[in-house]
């Protein structure tokens, strides 16, 4: 049991479907999990879904797999990745795959918890009116 996993409210769930070395595969899982607690300290739940497809005539396996992380206030992410096209892609790069986008999100809503937002990111956000009315009053 990792220290992100004692911090959760929920408790790791990782649900690994018609997939071999399981014991590889928690591994990356448990190994991103804790890159991802660099960035958020405080995340109340982590869902993993990792499927391995059956392969098809001269096809390698392909893989599925979806990462789920609720944060406070009321955030959820998720994040789906597949092999895809991408056959030679092996079921440890789709899991990292997936957790960079997860991590990259995550490290959106802590800039913007902490307001480190760049300041042209953050007037973007505005509404249109009222950042033309901000814009009005700098003249």
């Amino acid at each position: 049991m990792g220290q992100m996993e004692e911090n959760m409210e929920v408790p790791l769930e990782i649900v690994l479907k018609n997939v071999e070395n399981k014991k590889e595969v928690e591994s990356v899982i448990y190994e991103k999990l804790t890159k991802l607690e660099q960035v958020c300290g405080h995340v109340i739940s982590c869902h993993v879904f990792v499927e391995q497809n059956p392969p098809h005539q001269h096809k390698k396996c392909s893989y599925h797999v979806r990462v789920d992380v609720r944060m406070p206030p009321h955030h959820e992410i998720v994040v789906k990745r597949d092999s895809g096209r991408n056959v030679h892609d092996n079921l440890a790069t789709v899991i990292r795959e997936a957790f960079m986008a997860a991590r990259r999100q995550v490290e959106v809503i802590v800039d913007r918890q902490k307001k480190n937002v760049k300041a042209h990111t953050r007037d973007k956000m505005l509404p249109v009116k009222l950042r033309k009315k901000l814009e009005g009053a700098e003249e």
